[in-house]
């Protein structure tokens, strides 16, 4: 078999702005790319005065996103481009050209796009459950990778992109743009600090009002035209298209994604997990279900999580996942959010901005001795937000130059962890009970250590072939 495409050099493409390339050969099978990618040789790392080349893959809205800002680096250009979803692939390719004079190739198959030479960095914005065969191809191709949250459609395959990222030593960030933000820094910094005091309790949440409808119950049909629809559900089960369960709404389904767990739960738990210094739950147990909407989702709209962290200092402490898309009531007015209680008060933090609400205790009155009056544990403190998601692409971008893994804000194995806590909700929600983690060898056991033959059935899934899982 040849070459997936047609080779530019990197001085070609940056020098010309109106050159037509030609088309792609034809493709290769879907597990043909390892063999291609193991017969080339890695790229070095991009010299520091070099352009960054960058290509896409997923032109939905996070892909976008990431894509806007990695536009506003001067030290970026944009090869290609790559989508199942024509129209998608056409806007984003429009807005390419508009900003470099040129126009980006334009793929509907990733492995196209991970076969060009002269692409440095791979985005992969795509929906869940297409995030580990591009990102561990694309190690393997010698890209490096930013790779949107949460990392993983399973436990399974998180590993399996952290083992990739590890054997072809690739710099991948993980979109959880949080740790790039100077006053999460800041309330994270506040929280190690020991201002709290002892902290026994933390807290997470997501609550808004979609009652009762939800997303509706659209009949099944067909996909619209210029989708590759198989291709877009790849290593997931054959369904009929609906439009709930296509583009955006694909989060609220298991074949694809872990729900508002996964999706929002991976920001807010991620903020635990960093301050207090920890990276995988003793235990999980949750409770909950469809209690309130009647679209066709099937994950849960109303959940409990309750999370048993063990520091490394010994100390132990409970975190909590609260989710509700069927009351807005905000907890200490906030629709959703990340908060820290220790014996000298708490600490809120969300992207807006963190606070501390001290607790108070009982002293002496220094008018008068024989009296007491409450006082403050701690000082109330507060702050603003600030930009997260710029500053993240830029460290991205600095450690791509420097090759320096340990100073990414969130490498693939900090993004595999947190999504491990969130799918390990998920699995205790499934299976109805508690379940116990073993994060050395990265199974579900009973309480004496014992496999759990029921719950470590769900750390994967079955691929749907030919989409499976590189062997790298």
């Amino acid at each position: 078999m040849g070459e997936m495409g047609e080779q530019i050099s990197r001085r070609e493409f940056l020098d010309s702005s109106s050159r037509t390339v030609a088309g792609v050969a034809a493709g290769l099978a879907v597990g043909g790319l390892a063999t291609a990618a193991r017969g080339q040789p890695k790229p070095a790392a991009v010299s520091p005065n070099e352009k960054v080349i960058v290509g896409l893959i997923g032109c939905g809205g996070m892909g976008n996103y990431n894509l806007d800002d990695f536009m506003r680096a001067e030290e970026v250009a944009v090869a290609a481009v790559c989508d199942v979803d024509a129209a998608h692939l056409k806007s984003t390719a429009d807005k390419v050209e508009k900003k470099y004079g040129r126009r980006p190739r334009e793929h509907k198959d990733f492995r196209r796009l991970i076969d060009m030479k002269d692409i440095d960095v791979v985005i992969i914005g795509t929906p869940d459950h297409w995030h580990a065969i591009p990102m561990i191809y694309a190690c393997m191709a010698g890209k490096d990778v930013y790779v949107e949250k949460p990392v993983s459609h399973n436990i399974a395959e998180g590993r399996a992109m952290v083992n990739a990222a590890r054997k072809y030593r690739r710099i991948v960030q993980v979109g959880m743009q949080q740790r790039s933000g100077e006053h999460f820094q800041k309330a994270v910094e506040l929280v190690k600090s020991g201002v709290l005091g002892d902290i026994s309790y933390t807290r997470t949440w997501n609550l808004s009002n979609e009652a009762p409808d939800g997303k509706g119950n659209p009949p099944d049909g067909d996909p619209p035209p210029g989708v590759d629809y198989d291709f877009w559900l790849g290593p997931a089960p054959k369904r009929r298209f609906n439009p709930n369960r296509f583009h955006h709404n694909f989060r609220w389904f298991f074949d694809y994604a872990a729900g508002m767990v996964g999706d929002w739960n991976v920001h807010v738990q991620d903020v635990v997990h960093w301050a207090m210094g920890v990276d995988a739950p003793v235990s999980v147990s949750a409770v909950g279900g469809k209690y309130v909407l009647r679209d066709n989702r099937d994950t849960p709209d109303t959940l409990d999580i309750t999370y048993d962290f063990v520091t490394p200092a010994g100390k132990r402490f409970i975190q909590t996942y609260s989710l509700s898309f069927g009351c807005a009531t905000p907890f200490n007015g906030h629709g959703y959010g990340t908060q820290f209680f220790g014996s000298n008060g708490s600490l809120f933090v969300d992207r807006g901005g963190w606070e501390i609400l001290p607790d108070t205790k009982e002293a002496p009155d220094p008018n008068d001795p024989k009296k007491k009056i409450q006082v403050q544990r701690t000082e109330k403190l507060s702050g603003g937000g600030s930009d997260q998601h710029w500053p993240h692409v830029r460290n991205f971008l600095a450690c791509v130059k420097s090759r320096k893994v340990e100073d990414l804000a969130v490498d693939i194995e900090v993004g595999h962890k947190t999504a491990a806590a969130c799918h390990l909700g998920n699995i205790a929600w499934k299976v109805g009970r508690r379940i116990y983690w073993d994060a050395k060898r990265e199974i579900i056991t009973d309480k004496d250590g014992r496999p759990d033959r029921e719950a470590n059935k769900l750390l994967t899934r079955e691929y749907r072939a030919p989409y499976t899982l590189p062997k790298a």
